[in-house]
């Protein structure tokens, strides 16, 4: 991805097209897990990040930010898993974000990393 959403410079992102499902990194150095769920949803629906409901209709966007916060690695992965304008989406402890549309779900294998399927 070229440019920022809202602020938001995602460092990676992937997706799969077939099964709509999508994966994005983001820096919690610099950014908030609130805020990079609403630059990635923003990117996924193809729509500007204002257009969307608040995240607040789903979720605690503090509790998120507190739960989800810059771990040690060799802590484990904390996520939080929760359903937004039509979308299921993952924010795990290491600054990745999964969304999929209702109905698919993004396997999280032990080590952290995830298939998109």
């Amino acid at each position: 991805m070229s440019g920022a959403i809202a602020g938001v410079q995602l460092s990676q992102s992937e997706s799969d097209e077939e099964s709509g499902l999508y994966r994005a990194h983001y820096d919690q150095n610099e950014y908030t897990p609130s805020h990079a769920v609403i630059t990635v949803l923003a990117e996924v629906m193809g729509t500007d990040p204002t257009e969307s409901s608040p995240l607040y209709d789903s979720v605690d966007p503090d509790a998120l930010d507190a739960v989800v916060r810059v771990r040690d690695p060799y802590d484990g992965d904390v996520e939080v898993t929760f359903t937004h304008e039509g979308h299921t989406i993952t924010v795990h402890s290491y600054g990745v974000i999964d969304v999929a549309p209702l109905g698919h779900e993004v396997r999280t294998l032990t080590d952290g990393a995830g298939d998109l399927e």
